[in-house]
């Protein structure tokens, strides 16, 4: 599994760099993996620090326009303290051939799980906010296995979903079919919670008929095992794999195993990309989402799988889970 506080360390290739290198951005925009993709996992700017105290290295506005070079069919906006269907709206007002949506991290910052942030996000004008994240960053599993000394926010005790998370994924449902004007699909993330915790999460939101989204199952931020991912999937959950599994040997070999045996048919490639290095996210490398999808699309085609599994995992199940047409 990647440790998440290694993850910026895999990054192997600078923003400008890449800008600067034509052939190799020209490669990267032309892999048929792209070409419809959706990116259902994108840290952008405007964005806080956050914990680790690092900005962005990319704003929404570089991704729509990278996405729309790359002939990708969109992205959601991702954020940990805030919500994005207000950033949403405007980049459709710019590029309105391109699906943008929104989300929100259910953290300290938005009131933790608080069902009144998500019925708020739902009422943002277009309705683009589609994907509720639990706790991520102020999650109880994450602070502890991060060694922070800092207030977090349990989902769980004695097996069971506490009444607060039951009570936001709830709202979550209350507003599916129901965002302002779109009448927008509505998706439920695990965030960076315990597995147990993640296999709670699912039940709740599959029995309430909310389509769910497992977030990065094999970061060291959740370390599900394949029984687990199965049992997950076996709920009608997709599973989430990332991006940062390209830069080292072990977790290629890692990822392609628990694909397979999981079945794309179940997957969804995302990028996970956008955190930089320094306080404005450009201090380092830091690829962008666009290359972070075509090098996975290629590793993975590499090792075996089809484009049609491809086409699966990158663009029929991530526009499934946000409610729209297969293309």
């Amino acid at each position: 599994m990647i440790d998440y506080k290694s993850r910026r360390g895999l990054l192997a290739v600078s923003a400008i760099a890449w800008m600067l290198a034509p052939a190799v951005h020209a490669q990267l925009v032309s892999d048929p993996a792209l070409k419809g993709a959706i990116d259902i996992h994108s840290h952008l700017d405007p964005d806080g620090y956050g914990p680790g105290h690092n900005g962005r290295a990319f704003d929404s506005l570089d991704l729509a326009r990278l996405a729309q070079e790359a002939g990708m069919r969109g992205f959601v906006i991702k954020m940990h303290y805030d919500q994005s269907a207000d950033d949403a709206y405007l980049v459709r007002k710019l590029y309105p051939n391109l699906e943008v949506f929104g989300g929100i991290g259910t953290n300290f910052a938005t009131g933790g799980l608080n069902p009144a942030a998500i019925r708020q996000m739902a009422d943002v004008k277009g309705g683009w906010g589609r994907i509720v994240w639990m706790p991520t960053w102020d999650a109880k599993h994450y602070v502890e296995h991060n060694g922070n000394d800092r207030p977090f926010i349990t989902v769980a005790k004695n097996g069971q979903l506490v009444p607060e998370a039951k009570a936001l994924i709830a709202a979550v449902a209350e507003v599916n079919g129901k965002t302002r004007t779109s009448g927008g699909q509505m998706v439920l993330a695990t965030g960076h919670n315990a597995p147990e915790e993640v296999l709670l999460m699912v039940k709740e939101a599959r029995g309430l008929g909310l389509p769910v989204i497992v977030t990065h199952p094999l970061l060291e931020s959740v370390g599900m095992n394949m029984e687990q991912m199965k049992e997950a999937v076996a709920m009608g959950a997709y599973l989430e794999f990332v991006t940062a599994f390209t830069r080292q040997e072990a977790t290629i070999k890692e990822y392609v195993e628990a694909i397979r045996e999981i079945g794309p048919e179940h997957c969804i490639v995302s990028s996970d990309k956008g955190q930089g290095r320094g306080d404005e996210g450009h201090d380092g490398p830091a690829v962008s989402h666009v290359q972070g999808l075509a090098e996975a699309a290629q590793i993975l085609r590499k090792n075996g799988f089809t484009e049609a599994e491809l086409d699966l995992m990158f663009k029929s199940n991530p526009a499934r889970l946000l409610g729209l047409p297969v293309l």
